[in-house]
């Protein structure tokens, strides 16, 4: 499945990659930070956080993604069965409310 999504991810994309994870990441950005120490230049950083647009994605649009990509008939049934009627309860100390289905989001990692 790699060697067909590898070609729809960036080279700047870290994480998940070989040779790319979060310390790579931030070893670029101290080497930055020193580089520009030395230069005496400004830099400025702006973080975005993409946890919460991991919950909104629509499973059907993924489903459709994929298959686009020509993901294998066997790996895209292993993933449809990841998710194949979820549900979730909420625990307050020991109390459970009633199970609800799951209906958007990805598992990450």
């Amino acid at each position: 499945m790699r060697k067909s999504i590898r070609p729809e991810i960036s080279p700047k994309q870290f994480g998940f990659m070989p040779d790319k994870g979060t310390s790579n990441a931030i070893f670029t950005v101290s080497m930055l930070m020193e580089r520009c120490i030395e230069m005496q230049k400004d830099l400025q950083f702006c973080f975005i956080d993409y946890s919460k647009a991991f919950d909104k994605v629509r499973r059907l649009e993924l489903f459709r993604m994929l298959e686009k990509l020509d993901i294998d008939g066997k790996d895209l049934r292993v993933i449809r069965n990841l998710y194949w009627d979820q549900t979730a309860s909420v625990r307050i100390e020991r109390e459970h409310n009633d199970f609800k289905p799951i209906k958007r989001g990805v598992r990450q990692g």
